[in-house]
């Protein structure tokens, strides 16, 4: 990573941001860390780094907000069982967004599943484009802050502890965070309805079925 932002700098993290901000599976926060750390070491321009990582984050999701606009419930018929996301649980992702709607767009760059589909299941369920745009550009500024200018401050903070100490606890922590964000995510996405129908509602139905027969 350090090879291609040394080389290619800025447009490599904007791309990679990009990408990853329309579904795509690559590391943008890894990126963008990497850049903030190199930052603070005098390679590269936080402000630019900052700018890079925001604009991405923008064009990323609003290029997916297009698609599931244009495209996303044929999509979703056509090749959404394929990856695990049929008509139905996409029917609780678009439930999530009607309800939580602003608040899932404000937090859905820092957890991954929500990351990816942020953009084009906002763009499907045809939420208001102003409305996105305003509270994906608050994430995209915080979660830029967050990770790169975070790295940039205590970059080598880290890195001194890296050298003096073992790595294995950070990544088991990591590794929990990652989980728990996952499975909480997957939970909230995906969490089945209550089934059980209501006394009064089973008993108005009855009523009805027998005004019917008589």
């Amino acid at each position: 990573m350090t090879g291609y932002l040394t080389q290619y700098g800025y447009a490599f993290l904007f791309v990679v941001v990009l990408f990853e901000s329309t579904g795509i599976p690559l590391p943008g926060e890894s990126i963008l860390v990497a850049s903030g750390m190199l930052a603070g070491e005098g390679s590269l321009n936080i402000w630019a780094v900052l700018f890079a990582a925001f604009a991405g984050s923008i064009v990323g999701d609003n290029l997916g907000y297009v698609v599931g606009r244009r495209y996303g419930r044929r999509i979703v018929v056509r090749w959404g069982s394929h990856f695990g996301l049929g008509e139905k649980r996409f029917a609780m992702v678009e439930d999530r967004f009607k309800n939580y709607g602003f608040a899932v767009v404000l937090i859905a760059r820092f957890v991954i599943i929500l990351r990816q589909l942020n953009g084009f299941v906002a763009g499907t369920m045809r939420m208001s484009w102003p409305i996105f745009l305003f509270y994906n550009c608050i994430s995209a500024a915080l979660w830029s802050a967050a990770y790169g200018a975070g790295a940039f401050l205590f970059g080598s903070a880290f890195r001194h502890f890296f050298e003096a100490y073992s790595t294995w606890p950070i990544f088991v922590i990591a590794a929990l965070v990652c989980v728990i964000g996952m499975v909480g995510t997957y939970k909230f996405l995906f969490a089945e309805e209550d089934d059980e129908t209501p006394v009064e509602d089973s008993d108005t139905a009855d009523d009805a079925s027998l005004r019917g027969k008589s």
